[in-house]
């Protein structure tokens, strides 16, 4: 196969620069660092936009949907909800999630995010019921949350006095008498360094979970860290802001408080073996090292990954059949999705198959007597309809995806914690101004998203949706309070997606073709400000495509340094995500 590749992409990204000095800086082009950028511009603000990534949208084009209250399309649905039936129920899931600012957020959602994305062009398409509410709240534009970001990204990339800087790192706030007054930032593809001033800067950098060393030592009081934990959050999820702020003397708010999955697939691609798969089969049963069951399969997540924590060694298996092999579902791995994807997992050290219960044991190194009782005495109890081990089904609770345990060939997947989500950061007040180790607000500094652990509205255990329209809600409160000057905010105007472009044979010409291994020496190679290159065309390498899968003539085999290569470059998103 021969591959084309950008010709400039080998180049450092052009940066665009303006006289003009920002009024805001935004760190990190998450999805609340976008809404904090359109709220700010809306109101008159020149802001300037600064990420480590390539691209823009931050780790909430792999997410999921939002937890919006009183919404149109609940009504539409027949779902009656309210501020107080959705804050009775964000604080009895969250145990220890702040009140005030679970009441403000359900008081606010429907409108200041749900009404406001719709405005910018998304389409709610459905909602799906989850346990922590009691009524569906939990709202999907078609597809993953891409199809949110995509929409605000359009919009900020037609505001003239929106600036962005990608591959660029900020390495410290600069302040003078204790006021916040800049940045320092780094361009990761030259290395130059430039001091940039500005009255205002919003941390929004996301979470810390992708920094093991930092999720170690803010680890839970009650339940010792797991031996073995892999990463599950996004790549830029270090703990940047959360640094640079406490180096700015911002005070640290609920940093035990830390969502881990306790499904985690070690991928077996990732070089430096720190990275897992969320991984599930709703056919399998949960096993421990006993070879036992200790918790419901159907339980909420709360309580199966707090059960699964205090299991030793903090890890489990799950077992299924061949049937229950069909619905084995694995998140986040691109290979997953190729003709080698098979054989890929069958030979992953933690995946076994054998022809009988106890030659399944034996391979995954559990007590073959035990895994066989526990097995017989699963089907058994599946024939009765009544699980009277563990609870996942009843004769008035059927599980209608459990499955019985008896076609070889048999599979175990053995699985370990993994990070996914910060419910603490830096401690910010009801205007997300960052505050001190005494209470008080740190002049010119602001913080929103995950960064501050979204303010604590998730409390000890994080909901469905209550990450994404809390991150959107907080950026806009940050846009608002960096502007006091204005009065009133304009409505926003969507930006349509431009229509498509007709292939051009030409677009061939004005690329380096490459053969494979051409291709497998670029993308090899760690350098610094490529890590979205890099990933991108490893996956255009895996699934054969061409440059044509994402450039057209509006955008041709250059780097994306003009607003209308940005705009065209954001219908690529999909082709990934």
């Amino acid at each position: 196969m021969r591959v084309l590749l950008l010709l400039t992409a080998l180049l450092a990204a052009t940066i665009e620069s303006r006289a003009a000095a920002p009024d805001v800086i935004v760190v990190g082009a998450g999805i609340s660092g976008i809404a904090a950028a359109l709220e700010a511009e809306s109101r008159g603000a020149r802001v300037l936009v600064i990420d480590m990534n390539s691209v823009a949208g931050g780790h909430a084009v792999k997410a999921g949907g939002f937890a919006l209250v009183d919404t149109p399309l609940q009504r539409q649905k027949g779902y009656e909800d309210s501020p107080e039936i959705a804050e009775r129920d964000l604080l009895a899931w969250g145990e220890t999630a702040d009140a005030a600012w679970v009441s403000r957020y359900v008081r606010a959602s429907g409108r200041e995010v749900g009404d406001w994305l719709t405005a910018l062009g998304v389409r709610w398409a459905f909602i799906l019921d989850t346990p922590e509410h009691s009524v569906p709240r939990f709202h999907f534009a078609p597809g993953s949350a891409v199809n949110v970001v995509v929409p605000m990204l359009r919009t900020a990339m037609t505001r003239d006095r929106i600036e962005w800087r990608l591959n660029t790192q900020v390495l410290e706030l600069t302040q003078r008498r204790g006021a916040v007054t800049g940045v320092v930032a780094r361009n990761l593809r030259s290395g130059e360094e430039t001091r940039i001033a500005a009255p205002a800067v919003i941390i929004a950098t996301g979470g810390f979970q992708a920094n093991l060393d930092l999720v170690r030592a803010s680890w839970r009081g009650d339940i010792a860290a797991p031996p073995r934990i892999y990463v599950g959050a996004g790549y830029f999820a270090n703990g940047s802001g959360i640094a640079l702020g406490r180096d700015a003397g911002a005070a640290l708010a609920r940093m035990r408080e830390q969502v881990t999955f306790t499904t985690g697939l070690p991928d077996p691609l990732d070089p430096a073996g720190e990275r897992a798969l969320l991984t599930q089969n709703p056919a399998a049963i949960r096993v421990n090292a006993e070879g036992r069951r200790y918790v419901a399969e159907n339980a909420p997540s709360k309580l199966a990954d707090d059960a699964t924590l205090r299991q030793p060694g903090a890890t489990h298996w799950i077992v299924f059949d061949a049937d229950g092999a069909k619905t084995l579902r694995v998140r986040d791995a691109v290979w997953l999705g190729n003709p080698t994807a098979a054989s890929t997992l069958a030979g992953h050290p933690g995946v076994v198959r054998a022809d009988s219960i106890a030659a399944l044991a034996t391979a995954a190194g559990l007590p073959p007597d035990a895994l066989e009782a526990t097995v017989a005495r699963y089907n058994a109890a599946l024939a009765a309809g009544n699980d009277a081990d563990v609870g996942r089904f009843a004769p008035d609770r059927p599980d209608r995806e459990a499955r019985p345990i008896v076609k070889p060939p048999f599979t175990a997947v053995r699985l370990y914690p993994m990070t996914r989500k910060s419910m603490g950061g830096l401690a910010v007040d009801e205007a997300t101004r960052v505050l001190d180790g005494r209470g008080r607000p740190i002049p010119g500094l602001h913080a929103v998203g995950e960064a501050t652990g979204v303010a604590g509205i998730n409390g000890r255990y994080g909901g469905e949706g209550t990450f994404l329209g809390p991150s959107v809600w907080m950026g806009r409160l940050a846009g608002q309070a960096v502007t006091p000057a204005a009065t009133e905010a304009p409505s926003p105007v969507p930006v349509p997606a431009p229509a498509a472009p007709p292939a051009d044979p030409a677009l061939r010409d004005r690329v380096v073709l490459l053969d494979d291994a051409g291709l497998a020496a670029l993308v090899a190679a760690d350098r610094p400000g490529y890590w979205h290159f890099q990933r991108a065309h490893r996956t255009v390498a895996e699934r054969g495509l061409d440059c044509q899968a994402c450039h057209t003539p509006a955008w041709p085999t250059i780097t994306a340094a003009t607003p209308t290569h940005r705009l065209e470059q954001l219908r690529s998103c999909t082709t990934c995500h």
